[in-house]
């Protein structure tokens, strides 16, 4: 039986936001919560993810995966939980109309 595999997109807003939360004096080194940052080893590899021990997100390096996990932790997220049928907003489509459109 196949695996089936999860959605994945770059969490480019989430270290955008971690680099605002820095610039603005947020610690997120010493923000404590599940968040942990990690290794995940695949085959010949290892991936740097951020993990609460039930979700794991896969980051592009070490240093991205401390700020993420330190984001989380100061937001005081204990979980996520992912939209089912995410779809991206079209770029013509300006965000706030999308934004209403995903809520409603």
């Amino acid at each position: 039986m196949r695996r089936r595999r999860a959605n994945r997109y770059p969490p480019t807003l989430v270290y955008a936001l971690a680099d605002q939360a820095r610039a603005a004096g947020v610690d997120l080194d010493a923000a404590r919560g599940p968040w942990r940052a990690g290794l995940r080893r695949l085959e010949l590899e290892a991936i740097s993810v951020v993990t609460n021990g039930r979700t794991a997100i896969r980051v592009d390096s070490m240093e991205r995966a401390a700020d993420v996990a330190g984001l989380l932790n100061w937001c005081g997220l204990e979980d996520l939980r992912p939209v089912s049928d995410l779809v991206p907003p079209v770029e013509s489509e300006p965000v706030e109309d999308w934004a209403l459109k995903a809520a409603g």
